[in-house]
């Protein structure tokens, strides 16, 4: 069934076309009419047209200014004009308009009969083609799906990616890859599936996908259930971004891509760990520009890594590749370890890093990326493991080293207050007397 509207300032006719069209059972249609365009309007802004049938000549708006007004809000939309004019302006604009029929009020309703009849067979023609255009794209979609699915798998089985889209199998798919620009991988590794089994992989891929930018593309895959690869593009656009200055000016800056990633990855985590209860760890691979036929090994490098850690009983990782510290290299060597020994490796490198590092940046976030941990479970991390705050470490440390170099070194206050992560002075100052009950001069005065 089709939907028309009739639209004419003279009631008569509105009303006349309506009570024929009735009579006419051969014609399924559901009938709207409209006095006015401001009515005819009012009737498209809520109800969907299929044909509609205007005279030209009405106050207010024409129907040639009606009938912009209505393939606006229902593009498919027929349109057949009445008039009782014969005139060759009205006629070219109709036309230029794409309007289906322009008929004479004196030709009698046949003509109007038999104009409707052919916008209801352009209707189902359109509507045929629409749908074998849907179903193809939809077989297409799937079969691309399928085919994409099955050519990440193979190159992380190690075949090269490079022959693989130039075999004729994969040569039509829509792969969203480029191998001449900046690509790299990430990993995704689910630390258990229980209940989750069957859903777990659509929603984290669908977390994954609503956090990803538009600037970055992406291919991917997943396995068994709880391993995820996403391959990842960054356009042009977001890669200029992360350019370096002067004369290294063409040279990205790839660890502040790797940084960015992070920080998306980590937002992953924690709405996979709220909505559906699963740590999820990362890896992210290096820059896969020339280096397209070592996936299969960065890969298995990455998912080797994550597992150990997970055995640990580490969760909500996320690894460089590039970047691994003093700890994986450890944990690769040792080939065997205990988790009451690895969690003291792990706090003792924590520590390390604060010292090293106390003049700069010792934030929960530089922290987690030393160690390769999303930040949240990082300060949770160590608490259980230690009973403290990960804050309160880095603030004793902080007033430990500055009473030493008070008691030690001629340094000013100023200089210690920089040494240990203050960049004003009269901040350490405040810091200091609220934990000391003095400020640093009454305290070096005292000594």
């Amino acid at each position: 069934m089709y939907r028309i509207l009739i639209v004419d300032d003279e009631p008569v006719i509105v009303n006349g076309l309506v009570q024929l069209f009735q009579e006419q059972t051969d014609l399924e249609l559901d009938i709207r009419k409209a006095y006015s365009s401001m009515e005819a309007l009012e009737i498209a802004r809520k109800t969907k047209l299929d044909i509609m049938i205007s005279d030209i000549r009405m106050p207010q708006k024409n129907g040639l200014q009606l009938v912009d007004e209505i393939v606006y809000y229902w593009p498919s939309c027929r349109v057949i004009f009445l008039t009782g004019y014969s005139e060759f302006d009205f006629v070219y604009e109709a036309i230029r308009k794409n309007v289906d029929n322009y008929i004479l009020k004196t030709e009698g309703i046949e003509p109007i009969f038999e104009a409707v009849k052919e916008a209801t067979r352009k209707l189902e023609e359109e509507n045929l083609r629409r749908l074998q255009l849907e179903r193809a794209q939809l077989h297409l979609d799937i079969a691309n799906s399928f085919l994409k699915e099955e050519l990440m798998k193979r190159v992380i089985g190690g075949e090269s990616i490079i022959s693989l889209l130039e075999d004729e199998r994969y040569q039509d798919i829509d792969f969203g890859i480029a191998l001449d620009l900046t690509s790299f991988f990430v990993v995704g590794v689910a630390d258990r599936v229980d209940e989750h089994k069957f859903k777990l992989p659509l929603s984290v891929q669908r977390i994954f996908r609503n956090h990803l930018p538009a600037s970055i593309s992406c291919e991917e895959v997943s396995y068994d259930d709880r391993i995820f690869v996403w391959l990842l593009q960054p356009e042009m656009g977001l890669l200029d971004r992360f350019r370096g200055t002067y004369e290294d000016a063409e040279e990205i800056h790839w660890q502040g891509i790797v940084a960015y990633m992070r920080g998306i990855l980590e937002l992953v985590q924690n709405e996979c760990g709220e909505l559906l209860g699963v740590n999820l760890s990362f890896g992210i691979s290096g820059d896969l520009l020339h280096q397209w036929e070592s996936i299969h090994l960065q890969f298995e490098g990455i998912r080797s890594m994550i597992v150990k850690r997970t055995l640990l009983g580490q969760h909500m990782l996320i690894l460089e590749l590039e970047k691994l510290s003093r700890l994986e290299d450890t944990l690769h060597k040792a080939g065997g370890i205990e988790q009451a020994d690895f969690k003291t490796i792990l706090i003792e490198q924590i520590h390390q890093y604060v010292e090293d590092n106390l003049a700069g940046d010792v934030s929960l976030t530089a922290i987690a990326e030393e160690v390769h941990l999303n930040p949240s479970y990082l300060s949770r991390y160590y608490k259980q493991v230690t009973g403290q705050n990960l804050l309160e470490f880095i603030q004793s440390t902080k007033l430990h080293v500055a009473i030493q170099l008070m008691e030690k070194t001629n340094l000013k206050l100023n200089e210690i207050a920089s040494r240990v992560g203050f960049e004003s002075p009269s901040y350490f100052t405040t810091f200091f007397k609220r934990k000391m009950g003095q400020s640093p001069q009454e305290y070096r005065n005292s000594k």
